[in-house]
């Protein structure tokens, strides 16, 4: 009895060292996943900051006054006014217009046309 319980135990033995080579296997996959995904992170915050100075750069007052005073002829461009600040509740609904419906308007289709028959 103790050989058939020797083999079981091995067997056991075996089969707790397979499933700990596995749980290993799948640990380490997920650490380089992790990697990976900070390595992006790292990335699109390297990306953000380049973005957020470019953005800078773009709109630096003496750079646009200078696009202005270049451009200005062709843009027409004047000062702001007071008159022209509001609130968004101030500005009126533009109206939506719709078609009339037709009365001979069949489903599917057009007034006066043939149904399609497939």
């Amino acid at each position: 009895m103790s050989r058939y319980t020797n083999i079981v135990l091995a067997v056991g033995v075996l089969a707790a060292a397979a499933a700990v080579y596995d749980m290993k296997h799948d640990a380490e996959r997920s650490a380089e996943h992790v990697a990976e995904l900070q390595r992006q992170i790292d990335q699109e915050r390297e990306q953000l900051q380049l973005l957020k100075a470019e953005w800078s750069l773009l709109n630096d007052p003496s750079r646009l006054q200078r696009l202005v005073e270049r451009y200005n002829e062709h843009l027409s461009l004047e000062p702001l006014s007071v008159e022209q600040i509001t609130r968004i509740e101030d500005v009126p609904v533009k109206p939506v217009h719709l078609a009339p419906i037709d009365s001979n308007a069949t489903l599917g289709g057009y007034a006066g046309s043939a149904p399609v028959v497939r």
